[in-house]
This record gives C-alpha cells, sequence and structure tokens, in this order.
C-alpha cells in the first residue's frame, strides 16, 4: 500500500509518498497534493489513567477497556505511571500491570520528592530515598521500571540517582525545590529528564535560577511538557521551545481516570476529592491541578495549532520514542485532515486499524 501525506521524512516537513510494503515506510518526495498529515503512533511517558481506569487500583479488565481506547487515540506505546504511595500499595499495583504490546515498563513518580512541591501527590506517603536495603528494592530492581521522578535535593538522592543510572532506569527531577546547583549535581550523577517541566518545581529567579532554570537551559537534559493550555501558557511552552533543542520537548498527557468524563463530574483519586472542571481535574478544596483531564491526541492537537506539526510530531511520536529507546520502526500511523482531527489509523503494511 501507498499513499501521498505531508509527513516529517528524510527531507524535513514535506509532501511525500509513502510506501507501506516495506518496514521501515519509504518516503519518496513528491510534489502531489497530499491527502492528509501522516505521524507516526504517539509514545506516552507520563500517564496514570484515563476513563475511569488509575494504575493504582486497575484490574485486567480495566487495562483491556484504557489501552482500547489509549489505541483510538492514536497511542501505540505508553509508560503506567505511579503515584506517591506506599511501597506496599506500588507493588499491589505492579501485579495487576499487564504484558502487552503497547506498554512498554512502567514510570515511578515519587514517593521521594520535595513536601515543598508536592501538586497532587499523596503528602503523606512521600518519603526520603531509601539507603541500603529497603521495602523499595523489589520496586527499584523491577526490570519493567523505566523512569523514576524524584527530587534530587534530597539526602540520598544521588546515591539512588546513581544506583538507577547503572541499570539503565532514566532519572527524572520532579517535584523538587532543587536550586540550580543542586538539578546540575543531579545531571551529572544521571540525572537526564525533567517531570511535567514548569509543574511543580522551583520556578526561575533571577537571583537563582532553580530547577526551572536548569531545565531550560541544559541541553542535554530532556523536558516533559503537559500541553493541554492549563498546566503551561502558551507563551511559556513556547520559551521552552526556543530554549531546548528540537528533540528535547516530549509531550506527556499526565492523564488519570478523570479523562473523558463529563465536566462537572466528581470523583475520588489518591485520596482526594476532584472534580472535572472545563477540561482539567482539580482538587475540590484547593483547585491545585491533579494530573490531567486530556490524552496524548488532545496535547498534538493543541501543538500542531499553537506551533505547527513538527513541533507537535517530535513531541508526541519521535521525541518520547527516543528517550525510551525504542529503535524498531513505528507499528502505528495516523492520518490527520487539515484541522488535526485524526481520520485514520494504520499498522503494519499500511493495513487499517
Amino acid at each position: 500500500m501507498t499513499g501521498i501525506y505531508d509527513a516529517l521524512g528524510p527531507e524535513g516537513l514535506a509532501t511525500y509518498e509513502v510506501n507501506f510494503k516495506v518496514s521501515p515506510p519509504e518516503f519518496t518526495r513528491i510534489s502531489k497534493p497530499p491527502t492528509a498529515l501522516l505521524v507516526p503512533g504517539f509514545v506516552d511517558l507520563h500517564i496514570h489513567g484515563g476513563f475511569g481506569v488509575d494504575v493504582m487500583d486497575a484490574q485486567p479488565a480495566d487495562y483491556e477497556l484504557w489501552l482500547n481506547r489509549l489505541a483510538k487515540c492514536g497511542y501505540e506505546a505508553l509508560l503506567p505511571t505511579t503515584v506517591t504511595a506506599s511501597a506496599n500499595d506500588v507493588k499491589q499495583a505492579l501485579t495487576n500491570l499487564p504484558s502487552h504490546p503497547m506498554i512498554k515498563g512502567f514510570h515511578l513518580e515519587g514517593p521521594f520528592i520535595s513536601p515543598a512541591y508536592p501538586g497532587a501527590q499523596p503528602k503523606s506517603s512521600i518519603a526520603a530515598p531509601p539507603v541500603g536495603e529497603s521495602e523499595w528494592d523489589e520496586i527499584l530492581d523491577d526490570p519493567r521500571l523505566h523512569v523514576v521522578t524524584l527530587a534530587p535535593e534530597l539526602p540520598g538522592a544521588v546515591d539512588l540517582i546513581l544506583r538507577l543510572q547503572k541499570r539503565g532506569v532514566m532519572v527524572s527531577m520532579g517535584h523538587t525545590d532543587a536550586t540550580y546547583e543542586e538539578a546540575r549535581q543531579g545531571f551529572e550523577f544521571g540525572m537526564t529528564h525533567a517531570t511535567h517541566t514548569f509543574n511543580a518545581m522551583r520556578g526561575l529567579h533571577h537571583r537563582e535560577a532553580g530547577a526551572l532554570g536548569y531545565a531550560l537551559s541544559n541541553d542535554g537534559m530532556t523536558t516533559e511538557l503537559i500541553y493541554d493550555r492549563l498546566h503551561v501558557a502558551r507563551e511559556a511552552a513556547g520559551l521552552l521551545l526556543k530554549c531546548k533543542p528540537e528533540d528535547r520537548v516530549v509531550a506527556v498527557s499526565d492523564s488519570t481516570r478523570a479523562t473523558g468524563m463529563p465536566n462537572g463530574a466528581t470523583l475520588q483519586m489518591w485520596g482526594y476529592d476532584c472534580i472535572v472542571s472545563r477540561g482539567s481535574v482539580r482538587l475540590v478544596h484547593t483547585n491545585t491541578l491533579a494530573g490531567s483531564a486530556v490524552s496524548l491526541l488532545d496535547c498534538f492537537q493543541n501543538l500542531a495549532q499553537d506551533f505547527g506539526p513538527e513541533v507537535a510530531i517530535r513531541a508526541c511520536s519521535l521525541n518520547p520514542r527516543r528517550a525510551l529507546g525504542m529503535t524498531d520502526p513505528p507499528q502505528v500511523w495516523l492520518e490527520f485532515d487539515s484541522d488535526y482531527q485524526l481520520i485514520r489509523r494504520r499498522g503494519p503494511g499500511g493495513e487499517l486499524l
């Protein structure tokens, strides 16, 4: 099967004839009207749930429902993400994590985070990085573990960064009160990623640039961006895109079980009363954002509309693939119309999904 598409191919964003009969598909520059915008399947490194499902208590049937809905939203791969909780609760959640082609491992967000920047993470379960043998060993040594979000300024954090880095686990700076210097030290020891940049981290100040200043200024650090237009303003997202190399911004959904719920819906999540409000999910009593109520499809559409399709393709597809070490050709291809509405999904050989 072949088709004519606008795509981010060997000669940049241009029109190509794409041959799906070979793997990876072959892109040939062509001067003909495209039928659609072609995008590799989405990869989400930070996603807690969606459509009523939460990683912390999901059962096999819940995962089946959730993954089917994500596939229809254009997902090819994801890292289900836990929240700050006891080791026993995280272990229990991981026992239900299925073996599935879309699931590439898991992301441990917390509990080794700063109480100064908990966001919606349960404060009562925040813990210091373990030193020596601990109840966390089974989780930290789990071969499915791909990302750990932690605060690098905490006592014991450097030792944990070194331990994880030796195993090839991506260490991400998040929910952190780190100074610029503490963030720099974390990077030197193997912390190469920043969790939901701008959110739940020490901000930029002209006398102390902080964790945010370091994330913006270090070209070697990959930075997550929740672009639901609520967590980060368009102007701030534009600043991030100007500061970072084109391959170092990764869009994430930070989606929660609230995704797909109607405006005004109330729910219990991570021990908090929450409400879905105008495209967001918030703690009822403080109005704090509690993750997001969007999928990566929504983030792609927002990025494409505000910054162009090339930025969106890199952030939602190519850059997270690189960050996750996915070297195989994409197995899912997405076709979008001129308004960035998803119109078709294709699998290997161009077969319609």
